[in-house]
């Protein structure tokens, strides 16, 4: 098989995984990964060409060694060796792209969007099953009800791109697979993705505003009483959550009880802020960090609880490794939402409008919700990071590369059996 077949059925599969097996999608993608490093490394591939692609790749570069130095500088041990292993991801990233864009652009959309899919509908039966008969916040395959909210919602709002972009290509399926994505994203109980989440539907429904008009146009009524629908299923559970993020506020602000899910947070801020003064260069190293936390939280609030991150990513990047790395990923969310809004400003293929959309889902769910939450860090959040990131680049502004593996081919058709060996 070649690989504009192999291509396409791994984006369908990889990308079906995310919120109902978890992790299984990070092993995948690496094991896939790993195989793409040996085919460029080897010389049996090239490299990307694309601009894009190598800055981001320099960026994430700037922040692996940014990471290893900050972990020499502070008492490293050997036995600590293996908190550098979540490094390896940034570095896989442009072997990736590079073969997967030995790819039909178009084909490789439809299998995205067929995956996104999958997973949407997967996400909303577990969502289901763990809080109706488990009674439990929806957390998936991810282990994490946060981390199963934010891939869920990545699975959802593609779809919902999808239908949008393709409007000529099954829009009824990908927009039930949307609302069963946004569904699980409500069991899950996570308050910031769920507001990401509806900006992120406002932003599709303005990129795509054309289209819509054409839709609604005779509808608005139909759409209105579906709108109330969704509202009312979903008000007690919403209603619920918000009602308990004020309470704690009153908690924390009347009485500075610190014990509950936003005094927590406020807790570990304090504590990154104070961190991050101390050693603003360097970092204190990815080893030390939670020890780091478990001590603070101790002794400065008189909370004895088993945090690995501050509940902000930026914060943690920073305490964890300097400034340097901070400003490292502060540059790449920045490089790739100016290439995805100069896109959608100039691109008039729907493949590419599509890639772009997705970028910018990208850029609000991981540094928007990872102001509150983690931006990296968990293997299933940096996998799913690489492969929409992917996905995005190829079709926003990607050059496919199938021209290559055929002039392959054709070299090698034409060397002879002899000139194989």
């Amino acid at each position: 098989m070649t690989y504009r077949g192999i291509n396409r059925l791994f984006t369908l599969a990889v990308f079906a995984m995310p919120p109902v097996v978890g992790s299984v999608a990070s092993v995948v993608w690496h094991g896939g990964a790993l195989w793409c490093a040996f085919e460029v490394l080897s010389g049996r591939r090239r490299l990307s060409p694309d601009t894009a692609m190598r800055w981001i790749a320099l960026l994430m570069l700037v922040y692996v060694a940014a990471n290893l130095i900050a972990f020499l500088a502070n008492e490293p041990t050997p036995g600590m060796a293996y908190k550098l292993l979540p490094l390896a991801t940034f570095l896989l990233f442009p072997f990736s792209y590079s073969v997967w864009t030995i790819s039909d652009r178009e084909e490789v959309a439809h299998a995205f969007l067929a995956g996104c899919a999958l997973a949407s509908f997967g996400a909303l039966l577990l969502a289901l099953v763990q809080y109706i008969f488990l009674d439990m916040r929806a957390e998936g395959g991810a282990g994490n009800a946060l981390v199963f909210a934010d891939v869920a919602c990545l699975a959802g709002l593609s779809c919902l791109a999808g239908a949008l972009a393709f409007e000529n290509r099954r829009p009824l399926l990908l927009s039930v697979a949307f609302i069963a994505a946004f569904a699980a994203v409500t069991l899950s109980g996570s308050r910031s993705v769920w507001v990401l989440m509806i900006i992120l539907t406002l932003v599709q429904l303005f990129i795509f505003r054309r289209f819509v008009a054409s839709l609604l146009k005779g509808r608005i009524l139909a759409l209105a009483g579906l709108v109330i629908v969704i509202a009312v299923l979903a008000s007690g559970l919403i209603l619920d959550r918000f009602e308990t993020l004020w309470h704690n506020v009153e908690r924390l602000t009347e009485g500075g009880y610190y014990n509950t899910s936003v005094g927590l947070r406020v807790a570990l801020w304090k504590t990154g802020a104070q961190l991050f003064a101390e050693s603003p260069v360097f970092g204190h190293g990815m080893q030390n960090v939670t020890a780091l936390i478990h001590q603070r939280l101790a002794d400065d609030f008189g909370l004895k609880v088993g945090f690995t991150h501050f509940h902000n990513g930026f914060l943690t990047i920073v305490v964890e490794s300097g400034i340097v790395a901070g400003c490292a990923i502060l540059a790449m969310f920045a490089l790739i939402a100016v290439l995805a809004v100069r896109c959608l400003t100039h691109g008039r293929d729907r493949s590419a409008r599509l890639g772009a959309t997705l970028l910018l889902m990208l850029v609000v769910v991981y540094a928007g919700g990872g102001s509150v939450n983690l931006i990296f860090g968990h293997d299933i959040l940096d996998t799913v990071f690489m492969m929409f990131l992917i996905i995005g680049l190829f079709l926003a502004n990607g050059t496919s590369r199938l021209a290559d593996e055929q002039q392959e081919r054709e070299n090698r058709a034409f060397a002879g059996p002899e000139n194989r060996l």
